[in-house]
């Protein structure tokens, strides 16, 4: 009967140690709603730190690329100070920077590269983006908007909302 109770004990002490999951980087995404329709990209990295040319600013960054590594996503917001809070952040607004921009065929010869640079006749290109948690480990949030433009041919993106889930590298 002894030996019963330690193989059971044994038994719940492995399913508890294997059902205990650890986050993994499979576990972080950017998804994007474009055009209409969603992808969820896994090959993401976020960062929060110092202004690498001005450590009076703090710069928060998330980037994501798709699988082939053609397409990538990017956005970023500056602040004048160490004070990176968790919240909503416009681009519209004069007291930071938001930056929202998008590279299709990266590093190729036809790349073209989409940021919040409004287009003749339309609205003015405007987004929001939401920090709503700040670990030492992580960054989660998201963003809403209305388009992208390339600033030569003023093709439009539309890029519309998405949310985000990061590892945090600094």
């Amino acid at each position: 009967m002894k030996i019963n109770y330690l193989k059971l004990l044994l038994l719940l002490t492995a399913i508890s140690f294997f059902s205990c999951k650890k986050k993994s980087d499979n576990d972080y995404f950017v998804k994007l709603k474009i055009n209409g329709n969603w992808v969820t990209w896994k090959t993401v990295v976020g960062e929060l730190g110092p202004d690498l040319a001005n450590a009076s600013k703090t710069d928060l960054g998330v980037t994501a690329n798709d699988d082939a590594g053609k397409d990538v996503f990017d956005l970023s917001i500056q602040i004048d100070g160490s004070n990176f809070a968790t919240g909503s952040y416009a681009s519209d607004n004069s007291n930071y920077w938001v930056i929202v921009s998008y590279a299709k065929n990266a590093a190729q010869a036809n790349s073209q590269y989409f940021d919040i640079t409004s287009v003749t006749g339309q609205p003015d290109s405007k987004y929001t983006v939401n920090i709503t948690s700040i670990t030492d480990k992580e960054i989660r949030g998201t963003f809403s908007g209305n388009y992208l433009s390339e600033f030569t041919s003023e093709e439009m993106l539309n890029l519309t909302e998405g949310e985000f889930f990061v590892r945090r590298i600094r």
